[in-house]
């Protein structure tokens, strides 16, 4: 019976990803992937319990959207760092970027912070833990320095370690930015073959998002399909704590920003990134969606390419507004009320204030939020068995947090994009007056 309950759900996957292919040729790509996540939600509701194979699709565009993920990081943050005319150009834009998103997430945690002491979330309610959940060590601060160096790179790409990666790249960078100021033309050759390299990387990419509406149809039917309606039910409070947390930050804290800092139009903005929005809402993963970050923000925000591939990649390891911002201080707070603690206001601001600290270093990956939070506890002396009981709606409030991470790395992008071209433009007016 579970078997052909579990084809018969694939199937239906299969004709709902037929009537994809027909509306994507009478409709833009945007509102075709919108459809096909109502339709996996009602694929989830109405086959739950039985999406075993119709997840085994979405589990190989999963992996074969991150098999690309340390070649595009690798070729991304190289190509934009030399592309920069100067390691004085360099320091602005990743001083800029680094700011913005710590600053996004400092705002976010206060969101988070306020939701969570307004409602008084976790009062009167009794934790148990998830069974079989184990939580992850968390290592200690001078491991995570020495982390940032790689004893072998190729351990670290094959163990998809992003930081390694990342730091390994911008060191590369700065390098070749420095060999060619000494010596006009000496990396032609390794730049040619660099460019190549992102040609290639991102014809690849191409491919695999115009599979991102049909993706989307097996993702959230699993996601929906699969989980548990226990584990779910004690914590439904948190859930939309969490919901609302990440879409007021997205839609009011980073639209003011854009509004009065960028000078953009927060309409525009969300129109043209949505289809990055949607890829970070059904597959969990800021650094699987960076491939539609960075085509979003060059084609229809005309960001520069070189400062979308530099902020693209950091945001997946520094910020976080939805994971490292609105959740932490949500958990936290929720526990210390459930354990029958006071909740002080010295406590609430070392929360808001440790949020872009425990962000540094995590890697953009599904239920980096779990990690995030354990830290956190660690730091504020809670007992960490408690994470525990956050697995079970982990999937659910993760595609809050990572469209919120990815929303507020694409404004930290513009952001600096905008600042760049306002500093472009004076020195403009000066040389021409």
């Amino acid at each position: 019976m579970n078997i052909w309950m579990n084809i018969s759900t694939l199937l239906v996957c299969l004709v709902a990803c037929y009537f994809i292919y027909w509306l994507n040729k009478k409709t833009n790509f945007t509102f075709t992937s919108v459809v096909a996540l109502l339709i996996g939600i009602v694929i989830g509701i109405f086959f739950k319990g039985y999406t075993e194979y119709a997840a085994v699709l979405g589990t190989i565009f999963i992996r074969v959207i991150s098999m690309m993920v340390i070649p595009l990081l690798m070729v991304s943050l190289i190509k934009s760092i030399y592309s920069m005319k100067s390691l004085h150009e360099l320091k602005s834009i990743g001083g800029k970027s680094i700011f913005w998103l710590l600053f996004q997430t400092l705002l976010a945690a206060i969101v988070g912070a306020a939701l969570a002491i307004m409602s008084g979330i976790g009062t009167g309610s009794h934790l148990s833990i998830v069974d079989g959940f184990k939580v992850t060590k968390i290592p200690h601060f001078t491991e995570v320095i020495t982390n940032l160096f790689s004893a072998n790179l190729f351990t670290s790409m094959a163990e998809g370690q992003i930081i390694p990666v990342v730091f390994f790249s911008i060191i590369v960078g700065i390098a070749v930015v420095a060999l060619s100021s000494r010596k006009k033309g000496s990396m032609d050759t390794f730049k040619s073959f660099i460019d190549e390299c992102h040609d290639i990387v991102y014809q690849i990419i191409r491919v695999i998002i115009k599979l991102l509406p049909y993706s989307i149809i097996f993702l959230m039917a699993d996601t929906i399909g699969a989980s548990d309606p226990k584990a779910l039910m004690p914590l439904v409070q948190i859930i939309v704590l969490a919901f609302v947390g990440c879409f007021f930050h997205i839609y009011f804290t980073d639209s003011l920003l854009l509004k009065f800092v960028g000078k953009i139009s927060p309409i525009r903005f969300f129109k043209n990134i949505m289809p990055a929005q949607l890829m970070a809402f059904s597959t969990r993963s800021s650094s699987g969606t960076l491939p539609v970050y960075i085509d979003c923000l060059t084609k229809k925000e005309h960001v520069s390419e070189n400062i979308a591939n530099f902020v693209g990649p950091l945001g997946t390891t520094v910020g976080m507004s939805g994971c490292a911002g609105v959740w932490p201080p949500l958990l936290a707070i929720y526990a210390m009320n459930s354990l029958g603690m006071n909740v002080t206001f010295t406590q609430v601001l070392v929360i808001i204030l440790l949020c872009p600290v425990v962000s540094l270093g995590t890697a953009g990956v599904p239920g980096g939020g779990i990690m995030l939070a354990t830290a956190l506890f660690v730091t504020l002396g809670l007992p960490v068995e408690i994470v525990g009981i956050f697995a079970g709606i982990d999937a659910f409030a993760d595609m809050a947090r990572t469209t919120t991470n990815v929303t507020s790395s694409m404004v930290a992008a513009s952001l600096v994009d905008a600042s760049e071209n306002k500093k472009v433009k004076a020195s403009s007016a000066v040389a021409t007056a």
